[in-house]
């Protein structure tokens, strides 16, 4: 063989194997490409608050704090309040009644936390039950009307509520109850203890010789050293603890129970919320003004005051079969006032875009008339030709 035909011969084996393994590099640079921009895989769906997919107790921090908290409520009181009632029976009752609130709360609580909310899987209906179904690209499911996929959670809720990071549970259909009378018992339970902390400080301060005398001769004050000053300090802190605790839970619960006298649930709120607030914003563009200052705000007052125009539509009663009257009357009742609804929303809707449609015109009314290019070129060296005269007559003065 020539070597002229040798060398040719190595040379395209010398660029296969380079080609080779530029192509191997390139596919190994694509598939660390990929890797990156593949998402995050979520975590496995926990069962519920407390017991995570392995089946493991697994609660996080905001449930460990709030037991904590609630645990130093209970204990301030069997500790500091019970022990002031001079009356045996006050005592004794005063003891039941808060021991039957706080296992109302913790029965609650526990009641809450441990039911999975999971939406249940549609299949097998009509035609006319398949309307109210959705399908969840998430979940890879179909579930009912109604339903929402929490992201925390990564499943479907029947009746979503919100999701609760006390609970470390989502509140739905299933377990909104129970949630409701874990809110009212600790509402309950915290005021009790700050009036009650409160009525003790007032004694204390107002009749100071007698409440030593009674601290001095209390078996169990004495016995765990409990005195005058030291039962002060305590009082205050606890007022002090039960008031934050008064605030937070006060307007969770005030808030659940203006939800329930709307009809509505706390994300079918935000979204109202959130269609005022894209309304605002529109109106704001047309008058030329800056959109991004409008927030969504959700407070106890605003939901009060909710027009019911924004609020979402309930589903039309079902029609009722014949012979009952009272059901068809309610059905009919219930189309009118979401045909009302409807064209209240419209009108103020109409109403708003005519006010900014009149405000925008007023400012364009207001502006100067447009300059022509020339005009203001011709303004402009006009203005320049005074300037530089001024700067050469300064220069010639300075020159003489």
């Amino acid at each position: 063989m020539p070597i002229v035909g040798v060398r040719a011969a190595m040379n395209a084996e010398c660029v296969t194997r380079m080609s080779r393994a530029i192509h191997s590099r390139a596919c190994a640079r694509a598939d660390r490409a990929l890797r990156a921009r593949r998402p995050t895989p979520m975590p496995p769906r926990r069962r519920h608050g407390l017991i995570d997919h392995a089946g493991r107790v697994a609660l996080n921090a905001y449930q460990l704090a709030g037991a904590t908290v609630w645990a130093c409520e209970v204990l301030g009181f069997y500790f500091l309040f019970a022990p002031s009632v001079d009356d045996a029976g006050a005592r004794v009752g005063a003891m039941i009644a808060y021991g039957a609130l706080a296992a109302t709360a913790t029965v609650a609580f526990f009641a809450a936390a441990a039911t999975d909310p999971k939406a249940r899987v549609a299949g097998g209906e009509d035609d006319d039950a398949k309307e109210k179904m959705l399908y969840c690209r998430f979940c890879e499911a179909t579930v009912y009307a109604g339903a929402k996929h929490c992201r925390d959670c990564d499943k479907c809720v029947d009746g979503f509520d919100h999701h609760c990071k006390w609970l470390n549970n989502c509140v739905g259909v299933r377990n909104y109850r129970s949630f409701f009378v874990l809110v009212s018992a600790t509402f309950t339970q915290v005021s009790g203890q700050v009036v009650a902390g409160t009525y003790l400080l007032g004694w204390l301060a107002s009749d100071e010789d007698r409440a030593r005398a009674y601290i001095a001769t209390n078996a169990t004050y004495v016995g765990r050293g409990v005195t005058y000053a030291s039962l002060i300090g305590g009082l205050c802190a606890y007022i002090a603890l039960g008031g934050v605790l008064l605030y937070i839970v006060g307007e969770l619960f005030t808030f659940h129970v203006a939800l329930c006298h709307k009809g509505l649930s706390t994300y079918e709120y935000i979204i109202a919320e959130r269609t005022i607030a894209a309304d605002l914003r529109a109106v704001a563009v047309e008058r030329g003004e800056d959109p991004n200052d409008i927030v969504v705000r959700t407070n106890v007052c605003r939901l009060c005051y909710l027009d019911e125009a924004y609020a979402p539509e309930k589903p039309a009663a079902r029609a009722a079969a014949p012979g009952t009257a009272s059901e068809s009357k309610k059905a009919a009742a219930q189309e009118k006032k979401v045909a009302k609804a409807q064209v209240k929303a419209e009108k103020a809707i109409a109403k708003n875009k005519s006010k900014g449609a009149a405000a925008s015109q007023q400012k364009r009314d207001e502006s100067p008339p447009p300059v022509k290019r020339e005009e203001a070129l011709g303004d402009f060296d006009e203005e320049l030709q005074k300037k530089s005269d001024a700067r050469g007559a300064s220069r010639k003065l300075v020159a003489y």
